[in-house]
Parts: structure tokens; C-alpha cells; sequence
């Protein structure tokens, strides 16, 4: 595999969002040159994807790119060099392991106790039992295909019926038995096989996404908040006024002097509320992205934040621990007056629950909000069908609230620039 298909491969996935930096990519060179992964196709995409993968999601991006880019420009049969088939004992694998995963004394030791502990013994179900050798279980240590029979001699804590029903599950997860060879370690495996495992659990199987992944990159927020503009002409007149020109001509009959007016400026200012603790804690990351966000996008110096709980109050709060209060009234005559508002809340979605109270203090404070500036928001960090049922879908009555993906920021750019509200949104309803 040429050097250049490859970067080309990585530089598709870092683009989709898949977190990848300049590392990952040396370690597959490292990988590569020292023969993983070469002996056909599937094992390079196997060792791709244990390298560059950590989340079901990025699993699945990763096949559709290497479908689309690699398989057509990578015969098999080009690649020559060779590597061992799989490994010949757990002490390999465990030093593959070591080596991808540890980088001081501190960390290989907490990996050598966690490997005896939690790995090592699941691993040796895999291997035959050392009581009665067979002229197969002499030879070195080979992966097997399928999972081996659990005989009657062969002491396993598991008995046989159950454990044709897990055969199945097994293979059809991606043929885990042979991640042995693709030293892919799958701990629902290792679960699985353990004597322990209540076959119940092994009914349903749950996935967790432990990898952030925000709904947009902090690039395309920037991108679209570079739209929220307000030009004005101010300032000194330093620019042709061509058409007042022509006037003045036209009047005098003589081109006394050019006429000049202002240039135009971007002079859009946006207050955001951020609502805080509470159900909104979850959040705090996606905050922090759209406020770098704003930043990139242009209105760095053009935008101030502002805290509350729940619903803004008689008070603000200039820091995100809700300390440093400022009134209400203050923030909206001085700095919301003719301005743009942007109100961050999951507005009770969260929960899953209406609150009265919540929605009669909102409808409130919009209406106070109301008599200083026309254009505000609100950006609810819920999808749109959890609001169902919750809070949010009477505040999303009486106020523009749009959920965080690209057509809702879009949109709810165009509200903050002056764009008349979406139909059946009224304040007054």
C-alpha cells in the first residue's frame, strides 16, 4: 500500500470527524514496515481499524472509506512482504499490547496487572486443556476458526446447552473468534466465555459511545456563524458615494468635489445566555465548542455570556459556577438593547418531564426580553422529538428554538439577523 493512497485514506477520515492526529498515522507506517497487516486485504483493514477506530460509529465510517477508497486502488496480490500468522502465544499478544498501548514504567505496570487479572485468564479458555495433549495441541498454538467443543472431560464452568446458543452470537459478531489472530480484543467476548456470565445478559447487547463526538465540527459552527451580520455605514466618509455624485453633477453642472459617505461595518452584537448545572451539565463540552465556535466565526469582542439555572431570573451571573450576579434588567438595558439574544437551554427536554413553574417563569422573562430587542433565539442542545411531551415543546410556542445541527444553526442565524419567526411561533398566543 502506497504511502500516498493511505494518507489519502487517513486525511477522508480525519474530515468526517473521526479524532485522528499525526501519531496514529506514524504508528501505521510503524505497523506496516514491520510486516502487520500485509498478509492480505482484510488483515490491513483489520489493523487499520484497531488503530484508528474507538467507537462503533467510527467503525462504520471506516468501512464505507476504505471500501470506497482503498479496495480499488490495492490489489492483494501486489503486496509481497510477509508477516507471521497471528501469534504464537498469549506472551505475543500481550507484547503487541505492551507496545501499542503503554508508554512509561508506570503505565506498563498498571497494564501488567490488569492483564493478569482481567485478560490472561479469559484467554486461556481459548487454548486446549494441557491434561490430555493431542498431537494437534503439541503444535504450536494455531487461531481457530470457530470457537473449540467443550468436551465432557474438559472442565469449563459452562454446560453444553447453553453454550450452543452462544456459538451463534458469537459468530455473527463479526467472527469473534478469530480475533485472535486480528488481535482485536473483544471484551463482550472475554465476558461471554467467562463461567460466570449469566446467559441473560448475553440476550441484549448494549453499546456505549464513550468517544465525544459533537453533532457538528467546531469548523462548520464558525462557518456558519461568519453569516450573523449587521452591516451599518458609520464611521469616517471614506468611501465614493457614485450615485449622490451624479446628483451633485446633475444639479450643478460642474464636479465640484466627489461626494463620500461611510463604508459599511459589521456592527452585530450577540448576547448569549447559557443556561448551567442541572440537567445541562452534559453539555458543558458542546457549550464550550460554540463558544469557539463564535469565536472563529468572527464575533471574538462581539459577544458576551451570560449564566442562569433553569430560567434567567431576577439575576445573571458573569461566571459558569453562578457567582458574580448582575440584575437582570441591567444586562438587557445595557447590553441587549437593540441587539441580538441567544439563549443555550435544553429547556426541560432533559428530563423528560413538563414544569409548569419553568414555563410561566420563560414566557416571563421572553416578554421582558421582548421590549428591548426582537431578535433572539433559543438553542435547545435535545434533538427535536424529545421535546415531545416536555417543557420544551410549549416554550418552542412562544419563542424561535432550534436543535443543534446544521439546518437548525442555519436557520436560527437567519432569526438573530432579523428574519420574521417561523410560523405558529407568537409570544402573545
Amino acid at each position: 500500500m502506497s504511502d500516498s493512497v493511505l494518507f489519502s485514506f487517513f486525511r477522508k477520515l480525519y474530515r468526517q470527524g473521526i479524532p485522528l492526529g499525526a501519531s496514529d498515522y506514524l504508528l501505521a507506517l510503524e505497523a506496516m514496515r514491520s510486516g502487520s497487516g500485509l498478509e492480505d486485504l482484510e488483515q490491513l483493514k483489520r489493523l487499520l481499524r484497531l488503530l484508528w477506530t474507538k467507537s462503533l460509529e467510527d467503525q462504520e465510517l471506516f468501512d464505507q472509506e476504505f471500501k470506497k477508497s482503498v479496495e480499488p486502488h490495492l490489489n492483494p496480490a501486489l503486496v509481497t512482504l510477509q508477516a507471521k500468522e497471528g501469534f504464537e502465544n498469549i506472551e505475543q499478544f500481550k507484547l503487541l499490547c505492551h507496545l501499542l498501548w503503554t508508554q512509561s514504567p508506570k503505565e506498563q505496570e498498571l497494564f501488567n496487572q490488569a492483564f493478569a487479572e482481567f485478560v490472561e485468564p479469559q484467554l486461556q479458555l481459548l487454548t486446549p486443556s494441557p491434561q490430555s495433549p493431542t498431537p494437534e495441541q503439541a503444535k504450536p498454538l494455531k487461531p481457530p476458526v470457530s470457537l473449540p467443543s467443550l468436551g465432557p472431560s474438559e472442565p469449563s464452568g459452562l454446560n453444553s446447552e447453553p453454550f450452543t446458543k452462544v456459538i451463534p452470537k458469537l459468530e455473527k459478531q463479526k467472527q469473534q473468534a478469530r480475533a485472535w489472530k486480528g488481535v482485536e480484543v473483544h471484551f463482550d467476548l472475554v465476558r461471554t466465555l467467562s463461567p460466570s456470565a449469566k446467559l441473560s445478559k448475553l440476550e441484549t447487547s448494549h453499546h456505549y459511545q464513550l468517544t465525544p463526538r459533537l453533532p457538528m465540527s467546531v469548523r462548520e459552527m464558525a462557518v456558519t456563524w461568519r453569516q450573523l451580520r449587521r452591516p451599518q455605514r458609520v464611521g469616517r466618509a471614506e468611501e465614493l458615494d457614485v450615485p449622490e455624485t451624479i446628483n451633485n453633477i446633475c444639479r450643478t453642472g460642474l464636479l465640484w468635489r466627489p461626494v463620500l459617505r461611510p463604508c459599511r461595518r459589521n456592527q452585530v452584537r450577540l448576547v448569549v445566555l447559557i443556561d448551567q448545572q442541572g440537567s445541562m451539565a452534559p453539555f458543558s463540552l458542546l457549550v464550550e465548542a460554540i463558544r469557539e465556535g463564535m469565536n472563529r466565526g468572527g464575533l471574538f469582542g462581539r459577544v458576551c455570556f451570560y449564566y442562569f439555572h433553569d430560567c434567567p431570573e431576577k439575576y445573571l451571573y458573569q461566571h459558569p459556577q453562578l457567582t458574580k450576579a448582575i440584575p437582570l434588567e441591567t444586562v438587557l438595558s445595557e447590553q441587549a438593547q437593540g441587539n441580538s439574544v441567544l439563549m443555550i437551554s435544553d429547556a426541560g427536554a432533559a428530563y423528560g418531564f413538563y414544569d409548569e413553574q419553568r414555563q410561566r417563569d420563560t414566557r416571563t422573562f421572553l416578554t421582558t426580553l421582548s421590549n428591548y430587542t426582537y431578535l433572539y433565539a433559543w438553542l435547545n442542545p435535545m434533538p427535536r422529538y424529545r421535546w415531545k411531551a416536555t417543557t420544551a415543546e410549549d416554550i418552542a410556542r412562544i419563542v424561535p428554538m432550534f436543535s443543534l445541527d446544521r439546518e437548525g444553526l442555519n436557520d436560527m442565524v437567519n432569526i438573530l439577523r432579523g428574519y420574521p419567526f417561523p410560523p405558529g411561533v407568537d409570544l402573545n398566543e
